[in-house]
Formats: C-alpha cells, sequence, structure tokens
C-alpha cells in the first residue's frame, strides 16, 4: 500500500507529492518525485566556520599535511588522525591542543598507515590501519585500550585474494570494512571486478562477519599476445560506494539515483530510496573538462613542463570510456540519520550541491558547501568529512594548499515551514 508524503500550501487547492513511499515485503520504498524545500528554505552551511584549527607557520601540533579526518566527541573536542604524522592529535572545543597519540611503527597504538578515524560508544576511538589490516580502539585521551585484527573469518571468502582495503565507518559498535575479493576466475572484457565484500568488525568479540558481496568497479580487462591479463581503466566507470554513520550503512551503486540501507549485523535490504534520473552523455567537452581536473590534481604542487602535461592527457585519452556519466559519485550519512547524495562531477567541474534525504527516504532539497572545503571523490576517502547533525567538520584548504580543519555550523531555521 502506498502512502504519500505532501508538502501543504497555503493557498494551494491540492497539495503537492513530493515523495511516494511504498512497501514491499517489509521492505521501505521510497521515490522521490520533487524536493520538500521551495526556493529560499532548506538548510544552509554558513560560510564562516565556526572553528578553525591550523597555521601556515607555527607549533608543529597545529601544522596538517595529511589529514585524514577530523571527528567531534560529545563534550565538543576535535580529534584529528593526521597520516603523515601517523599519529592523533586530540584539541579542546576551542580548538587548543591537548594531547597526541601513535607514531610511525607497528607496535601497540603505533601506525604504519593511518587511513580511517571514527567514534563509538563513550566516545572511544577507532582507527583503521590499511597497511597493518588492524583496527585500534582508544579512549577519549587517546590512549590505547585494545588492538583487533581486520580478516574474513574462514569459510566466508568466496573466492582467492580476499583483503580487507578501506574502512567505510562505524554503525553500532561495528566498524564497516570494504575488502576486494579477486575470485578463482578473472573476467575479460568491460567487467566489473574484482568483487566488492563488506563485512562488520564487532569491537565486543573482535570478531570478522560478512555482510554482502557486490560487483566492483567497471575495468577493462584484456588477453595479452604473450600471455596474462591486462587491466586498464575505464573512463566514468561505475561501481558501490558506502557511507555509515548514526546506526545506518547506506550503499549505492553509481549507475542510478537509489541508495539501500542494509543491516550492518546481517546485510539484508532494509529500506530503498530512488528517483528516476538519466545518465548524461560522455561528450566531448565533459571529456576535455575532466582531463582538465586530472592534470590540474596530478600538478597541484608544482609547474608541470608542456610535454608532461601532453604525456598525461594522452594517457587519459587512450582510456577506453562509458558511453554515460554515473549518475551519483557518493553517499554520506550524518548524525541524525539524513542521507546526503553527492551528484556525479567531473574532475574539472565545480562540485554541486548535495541532495539531502530525511530519514525515512523523503527527498528535502539540496545544501552546498563553502568553497575551500575539500570534497573526497568519495565518502571515505580521506580526507573525508563528519556530518552532525547541525555541523559539518573537514579539511579546508587555503590558496597555498596548506590544509586547516574546520567545522561550520549548519543552519536549519529556513527549513521551518509555517
Amino acid at each position: 500500500m502506498a502512502t504519500f508524503m505532501a508538502a501543504a500550501g497555503c493557498d494551494s487547492a491540492s497539495p503537492a507529492v513530493h515523495t511516494i513511499h511504498t512497501d514491499s515485503a517489509g521492505i521501505s520504498i521510497a521515490t522521490a518525485i520533487e524536493p520538500v524545500w521551495g526556493p529560499g528554505e532548506g538548510w544552509t552551511v554558513e560560510p564562516e566556520p565556526l572553528l578553525e584549527i591550523g597555521t601556515v607557520t607555527g607549533a608543529p601540533e597545529y601544522l596538517f599535511t595529511d589529514v585524514v579526518a577530523a571527528v567531534r566527541l560529545s563534550t565538543g573536542d576535535i580529534v584529528v588522525a593526521e597520516r603523515a604524522a601517523s599519529e592523533l592529535r586530540g584539541y579542546d572545543a576551542a580548538g587548543n591542543f591537548q594531547w597526541r597519540a601513535g607514531r610511525d611503527g607497528e607496535g601497540p597504538g603505533e601506525f604504519r598507515s593511518l587511513d580511517f578515524v571514527g567514534t563509538t560508544a563513550g566516545d572511544s576511538l577507532v582507527t583503521y590501519d590499511g597497511a597493518l589490516l588492524r583496527a585500534q580502539l582508544f579512549d577519549p585521551q587517546g590512549r590505547l585500550a585494545r588492538t583487533y585484527r581486520v580478516a574474513i573469518s574462514e569459510g566466508e571468502a568466496t573466492g582467492q585474494g580476499t583483503l580487507a582495503d578501506k574502512a567505510v565507518g562505524v554503525v553500532d559498535g561495528l566498524l564497516v570494512v570494504r575488502f576486494i575479493e579477486s575470485g578463482d576466475e578473472v573476467p575479460t572484457g568491460v567487467v566489473r571486478w574484482p568483487l566488492e565484500r563488506l563485512a562488520a568488525l564487532d569491537f565486543a568479540d573482535g570478531a570478522v562477519r560478512s555482510l554482502i558481496v557486490l560487483p566492483g568497479l567497471e575495468q577493462v580487462m584484456r588477453a595479452r599476445e604473450e600471455g596474462g591479463l591486462s587491466r586498464r581503466r575505464y573512463l566514468f566507470a561505475n561501481g558501490p560506494e558506502f557511507g555509515a554513520a548514526a546506526g545506518r550503512l547506506a550503499l549505492i551503486d553509481t549507475e542510478a539515483w537509489s541508495v539501500r540501507l542494509i543491516s550492518p549485523r546481517d546485510g539484508a535490504t532494509t529500506a530503498v530510496f530512488r528517483r528516476d534520473v538519466a545518465p548524461r552523455a560522455a561528450t566531448a567537452a565533459l571529456v576535455d573538462l575532466h582531463l582538465d581536473g586530472i592534470v590540474a590534481l596530478a600538478f597541484a604542487d608544482h609547474q608541470a613542463p608542456t610535454e608532461d602535461v601532453e604525456r598525461v592527457r594522452r594517457m587519459w585519452r587512450g582510456y577506453l570510456r562509458a558511453p554515460h556519466l554515473p549518475v551519483l559519485r557518493s553517499v554520506h550519512v550524518d548524525a541524525a540519520g539524513h542521507l546526503w547524495l553527492q551528484p556525479y562531477y567531473v574532475a574539472g567541474a565545480e562540485p554541486p550541491p548535495f541532495e539531502i534525504l530525511a530519514p525515512d527516504g523523503t527527498w528535502l532539497g539540496s545544501v552546498s558547501m563553502p568553497p575551500g572545503l575539500v570534497r573526497a571523490f568519495i565518502q571515505y576517502q580521506a580526507p573525508y568529512m563528519e556530518i552532525g547533525d547541525d555541523y559539518v567538520l573537514g579539511v579546508w584548504t587555503d590558496e597555498l594548499d596548506v590544509q586547516y580543519v574546520r567545522m561550520y555550523r549548519i543552519d536549519k531555521t529556513s527549513a521551518d515551514r509555517g
């Protein structure tokens, strides 16, 4: 049976239908028709930060080179994961340095590759080290509490070469990790390979349990004349992306405007939110704009010779490309369970606003981010943003590419409807 989300207009003869809510075999389905927020309504992220931590020169605890992420504790304190220094740094709510924990190494409390930081119950800090394939649990002052090995339990992996890759997020006392699973056979052509498996590490018992297996990122696999296979990038490839927070684990496949919520305990689908959006054609103009962005990223730290720039362009033009762009790029989950969907954009384009879904899938509208706030191409790629109920915490870069940790207020007052 279908129900309808309607906005009550003051003088409208019939209320507009914004989102259609249905149910199929116990799975909630929300189909977005149009946003609830009208012109001048909705949330805004204020342009000036509430808090800034960082400096161009000065004390080393305020110098950032490769921030993975920053998280905010219930006390208002901020913890920053600085990968270049292999350490966590704690700051009070005003941004004053308090403590540091960790260093380069393989011992307890050390990091070979500090790739993730998140929080769990009691403001405990969760880290993931992709080089050592381990998670570590710290208390809110950076003292090590426990270390975990991150590996699929024997018998759960369906193929060879299953390896933990990236931490997706923390949900209900579980660290969700993406595994790459190559399998026993390698297909050829434009294929979704290798597979991607989500699994959850339970902090209570240290067990890692498989949740779901999905087709991976598109790429081109070809047989070599001399034997074996070659792997080539597929331009504008589709693939799965994930977001996790506030008790919710969301996944998308970038080929469609659709979000699936799954249980972090057993991988069962609990809800589907969707919208009818046709993918854009991968035109020559968009390819050129994308290559402009790739070149800018490749030579962000120095002025490159013309021949180097042309070499990069030729390399990318040599890749086979999809006829259409992906529809979505990433999905984020905020502290209240709203979904922030990032429409796809090519590397040289201005990032579009996020599209916001309420926890029940109702399409609310869109929210723009302040310029200079770094937005990784995928949710769990550093530096990633933490989106709270009323703030955004992330990395901002100045014109010299110096990193600062900034927190911005989300103003929700204009979304109130009288």
